[in-house]
């Protein structure tokens, strides 16, 4: 059958189809004219507004249709809906599988060259915020303007959810505050699985099926071009809202044009309590080179910083993204995805965002097809949207694109110039016009000769000793500022010495090694990519034996629904060294050399 009959044949039969079939039969057209890899079916695509049918915990479906729910046997963890001229990829799981990975990153190497669309929109359902991480309820995967108001099967809830009680949710409140709430945004993938598949004592599969994909992802996501597939060069930008706790490799999703983060966004590397080290998604090249981007007052200590967060444990949330670049703009909110969506879908695709007429052919003249009259004005209104319903961005403007830096009060560095503080409310002023602190970067300038010891073990001592001063300063009037930074000393050593000494002195490397001025981004992926198969693979490595423990990571969730009992993983110690003091250079480099 041909191309133009197939196309056709659609056309007759979407209006009488199910969304499975319809779905099927997008699939078959997408793989006659796109020759796309069978992993791509596992990120299911709709082509209509027809809800996706979910299952909850007990298999069944809560779906208002009932014959939806029969085709449904396992959830996919990534889906992608149609939002007017704007695509949007649901995170349904935390974790994606290899074949997942190798899909989503295929699926949005094509839509970045859709000049029919304007943008890719990428987030967590906001139903995770809804039901306290539960998604067992949420069997649409609707827009979320759409699922405001109008999802058949649920209602919005507030941070702990519609099916708790006023009064409980009072009680977890004052108890756990609403961090407990807060969803895995992404994790990447889902490393105890990749051990009980084995893949990790076989190479070839492990770098085929899980690292090659994961590299694809991250240039996917990022819009590059990547010449091994031939793929074509990105138009439309890519935005990202992380409304939770992204780690490790989760961070390849927030590689995009915009990263809006919420008041519950946060990043955390946790790799090296799993006894592995930095995932191939570029932080080895990233993490050096904090602030520098956006030209931010934190790319003075982008170094020191970079070892706080992949070292010591320490979670970095919206503010301190943002202040350091990690994140693109500051939205608060995560319900402003609502007006996002909205505006994404109103607003013209690539190709219709022309204000000049493309220049007359006239004939005998040599005509530059290359040269786009509208180059221009391509993806501004996108940009605006995300300027307007944002609260600052990384660059220091706020949402009318005035820089805060440059209006604040020189004296006091609180108020605009030009407004009256009498009209501000007194509570109001400092998260208007005060500056943004992130203390992230305080601590990274705090501890910055401490963190820039050439060796872990130096670092560590330097630690050490700073935390040693809380005797000295603990009760003393006026020292107060003293014993706090000893306290957090003594945090982040206790943090060091949990993780896997090696890959603590192997992701040390590569920080050390991604510094350098002649490093890319790809170079770093691909030594990134060989570190990691090299702990993955090695007998009775670390890996191995956290993988063969049990224990988990030392995350804090909810035990069950409706409990008030908290549930914190327990940690791994039993590493092949007791502490960095251990670890011999010989055995760093047989990890971190060039295969």
């Amino acid at each position: 059958m041909t191309v133009e009959a197939y196309r056709k044949a659609a056309s007759r039969l979407s209006p009488k189809l199910s969304p499975s079939a319809l779905a099927q039969l997008g699939n078959s057209i997408e793989q006659v004219l796109t020759d796309a890899p069978s992993s791509v079916y596992s990120i299911p695509d709709s082509v209509r507004h027809d809800a996706f049918v979910l299952t909850n915990k007990s298999g069944t479906t809560s779906h208002p249709f009932e014959e939806a729910g029969s085709e449904i046997k396992n959830n996919p963890g990534a889906a992608i809906r149609s939002i007017g001229n704007s695509r949007r990829v649901f995170l349904i799981n935390s974790s994606l599988s290899p074949v997942e990975l190798d899909g989503l990153s295929h699926r949005i190497r094509a839509l970045a060259s859709n000049d029919a669309i304007n943008s890719i929109l990428v987030a967590n359902p906001l139903e995770d915020v809804a039901s306290n991480c539960d998604m067992s309820e949420n069997t649409t995967c609707l827009p979320s303007f759409m699922e405001e108001g109008e999802s058949p099967s649920r209602g919005v809830g507030g941070p702990w959810g519609d099916h708790l009680s006023d009064s409980m949710k009072t009680l977890l409140q004052e108890n756990y505050g609403e961090g407990l709430a807060v969803p895995i945004v992404s994790s990447g993938y889902d490393a105890r699985n990749i051990y009980d598949a084995g893949m990790h004592t076989r190479l070839d599969q492990l770098e085929r099926e899980l690292m090659a994909p994961l590299i694809s992802l991250s240039k996917a996501v990022r819009g590059s071009y990547d010449e091994t597939i031939n793929s074509s060069p990105s138009k439309v930008p890519l935005i990202s809202i992380p409304n939770g706790l992204t780690t490790d490799s989760g961070y390849s999703l927030l590689l995009g044009s915009y990263v809006l983060a919420t008041h519950s966004t946060s990043l955390k590397i946790l790799n090296p309590l799993r006894g592995l080290a930095f995932d191939p998604v570029g932080l080895s090249y990233l993490l050096p080179r904090l602030g520098w981007e956006f030209g931010q007052t934190s790319k003075e200590y982008s170094k020191a910083c970079g070892v706080l967060l992949a070292l010591a444990g320490y979670e970095a949330n919206a503010e301190d993204m943002v202040a350091t670049g990690l994140a693109t703009h500051y939205i608060g909110s995560p319900y402003k995805l609502n007006i996002l969506e909205r505006g994404l879908s109103e607003l013209n695709s690539f190709a219709g965002q022309a204000l000049r007429p493309k220049p007359k052919s006239l004939h005998g003249r040599e005509q530059n097809d290359e040269y786009d009259v509208n180059e221009d004005f391509r993806n501004v209104a996108v940009g605006n949207l995300i300027q307007h319903i944002s609260e600052y961005d990384a660059a220091g403007a706020n949402e009318y694109g005035c820089y805060l830096r440059d209006d604040l009060d020189e004296e006091t560095g609180l108020f605009l110039k030009d407004k009256d503080p009498s009209i501000t409310l007194v509570e109001d002023r400092i998260q208007m016009y005060g500056e943004v602190v992130s203390q992230f970067v305080s601590w990274g300038a705090t501890f910055q000769d401490a963190l820039l010891e050439p060796t872990v073990e130096g670092i560590i001592a330097r630690l050490e000793e700073i935390a040693a001063t809380k005797a000295e300063f603990e009760g003393k009037s006026g020292c107060e500022e003293d014993v706090m930074v000893a306290e957090q000393a003594e945090t982040l050593v206790s943090n060091m010495k949990q993780r896997s000494p090696l890959a603590l002195r192997t992701m040390h490397r590569l920080l050390q090694q991604g510094a350098e001025t002649d490093e890319t981004l790809e170079s770093c992926m691909e030594r990134e990519k060989t570190s990691q198969m090299r702990l993955f693979s090695k007998k009775d490595g670390d890996f191995v034996r956290w993988a063969e423990s049990g224990k988990g990571t030392g995350l804090v969730g909810m035990k069950g629904i409706a409990s008030t009992m908290k549930e914190k993983e327990d940690t791994f110690s039993n590493w092949n060294h007791a502490s960095v003091k251990e670890v011999t250079d010989d055995e760093v480099e047989e990890i971190v050399s060039d295969a």
